[in-house]
């Protein structure tokens, strides 16, 4: 697979389209494993759900059910926990979501791992550099375009090794 195709494999759903009714844990769990996987993100499991709801990244759940709110929220820890400390991520959505709103601060940030991943791999085609940051940097959005621009370096670098590394082994 190329970098190219890295663009068309993004597509994590926005508020409106999570789901408006509560899930069971496996289907949450089946959810984000859809949408994460393609971006190499490692697979939510039940005892990281159960983790995140102690260490009050999460509120519990209502009756073994997981809301609207708690898959944004697995979905961002998710996306961001092998970037940051789980104390760095806790606080960075408290500050983001007092600071913009929760449905706002959600898709913004969805929206800017979307972005910088394929800027990120554009840059990575290209030996002119480009501007890895799209849009107005403020103080509001900040946390969130650098948390997400973090993310997709990572992920881009990773998705560059394995592919050399999978060229090499081709041409042994």
């Amino acid at each position: 697979m190329e970098i190219e195709s890295l663009n068309s494999i993004i597509g994590l759903p926005r508020w409106e389209d999570l789901p408006d009714i509560d899930l069971y844990m496996d289907q949450v769990i089946k959810l984000t494993d859809k949408h994460l996987s393609p971006l190499g993100v490692k697979p939510v499991t039940a005892a990281m759900i159960n983790n995140y709801v102690k260490l009050k990244l999460l509120p519990s759940p209502v009756g073994k059910k997981y809301s609207r709110l708690h898959v944004a929220f697995i979905f961002s820890i998710a996306i961001l926990k092998d970037v940051f400390e789980i104390i760095q991520i806790r606080e960075g959505i408290l500050y983001e979501t007092k600071t913009l709103g929760l449905k706002p601060a959600y898709n913004l940030f969805v929206t800017e791992v979307e972005n910088a991943v394929r800027l990120v791999g554009n840059q990575a085609l290209q030996t002119q550099p480009t501007l890895l940051l799209e849009g107005e940097l403020t103080l509001e959005n900040r946390i969130l375009k650098l948390a997400a621009l973090a993310f997709a370096t990572q992920r881009v670098a990773k998705y560059l090794i394995q592919i050399e590394s999978e060229g090499e082994k081709k041409h042994d």
